[in-house]
């Protein structure tokens, strides 16, 4: 069964807008709405949080800890109960990075090892096989990795050396190698030393030290920014000439924070993910919408200092440490204190 056909919030993965946004009548915002909180109950002393399809994880001094959806062992407990509040993560106390994707879970430990548990029938789980995992297992080969990036059915990792491998699904390219679905890291074709890694649902991007973007995979909707392929496993430079200092891969967009802290987003906008006005009409399996293969300014004149692209939406916190988010919102994940495109 191919499991992208599977609702998207039964499986808890972030899959391609083209796939997805026909879920229920959508409710979307153009322009970035301010979020309005809630707290997460024992929430004290984590220093980074991680959202996936249905769940969360965070880490603390004490290691990892997650809550949520958890029919497939995602949430690192050893079971495979659903969790309303943060529970750790069995042999997760050395954790210090984390990473959720659509129904797993990457980290890495303080030996710069990676482990992942939870979904893994398209080796995004890195353990040389398809099983499923209900507690952290290595990823093999031994490698050792600064960060590790999650997405819906593949990984990536950047290693001490600077060198992006990916593991999973390669239906698009979004390994980085023209491989077939790989268990096992395989490195990112064209030598590029990459300071950041970022997933998307069937692309991937990364970052060099000096700001250049690069992004690789499914380009239908023009995620990679650029227009010139339907899709590629060779990393391609983003096109525009920006210097970024932030990236982020979603679902079927990708947003990055230039040098002077402007957002700027590409690909899919049928929900208003981009921030800013498409410049084209993209169509993939008969579905056409609304998209900019070109990286454009997100609107209303932010400076930002981080920034998030999901499915279908996307959220960013500004230098004064004000979120905003925009896109999709029919299930309230703007934040903005309802389910309407508006405050």
């Amino acid at each position: 069964m191919d499991f992208r056909l599977l609702p998207c919030y039964l499986l808890g993965v972030i899959l391609a807008t083209a796939r997805c946004h026909d879920i229920t009548a959508p409710a979307k915002s153009q322009v970035p709405l301010r979020v309005v909180g809630v707290a997460v109950v024992s929430s004290s002393g984590f220093v980074r949080v991680s959202a996936g399809g249905g769940h969360t994880c965070a880490v603390s001094a004490g290691g990892a800890s997650c809550w949520g959806f958890n029919l497939s062992g995602q949430l690192g407990d050893s079971s495979t109960v659903v969790r309303t509040t943060p529970t750790p993560v069995s042999s997760g106390s050395d954790l210090v990075v984390i990473a959720t994707g659509g129904a797993y879970t990457c980290g890495v430990r303080t030996d710069s090892s990676a482990a992942c548990w939870g979904f893994g029938s398209y080796g995004q789980l890195g353990t040389g096989d398809r099983q499923d995992r209900r507690s952290p297992t290595p990823v093999v080969g031994g490698l050792k990795f600064l960060t590790v990036s999650t997405g819906a059915f593949h990984t990536c990792g950047l290693a001490v050396d600077s060198t992006a491998f990916c593991w999973g699904l390669n239906d698009h390219g979004q390994l980085g190698d023209s491989i077939a679905d790989t268990t096992r890291p395989a490195a990112v074709r064209g030598g590029i030393k990459f300071a950041m890694i970022t997933v998307g649902s069937l692309h991937s991007c990364g970052l060099t030290s000096a700001g250049a973007a690069y992004c690789w995979g499914d380009n239908e909707l023009g995620q990679l920014g650029d227009s010139l392929e339907l899709q590629t496993s060779n990393p391609n430079a983003v096109t525009g000439g920006k210097t970024f200092v932030g990236l982020s891969a979603g679902g079927s967009h990708t947003c990055g924070i230039s040098s002077d802290g402007t957002g700027w987003c590409w690909g899919s906008d049928v929900n208003g993910q981009l921030g800013g006005p498409p410049t084209h009409t993209c169509v993939t399996a008969g579905v056409s919408g609304p998209c900019a293969p070109i990286p454009q300014q997100v609107q209303g004149g932010y400076t930002f200092s981080t920034i998030s692209a999901g499915a279908q939406h996307t959220c960013a916190i500004t230098t004064d440490q004000t979120t905003y988010c925009w896109g999709l919102n029919s299930f309230g994940q703007l934040g903005s204190g309802s389910r309407s495109a508006s405050p």
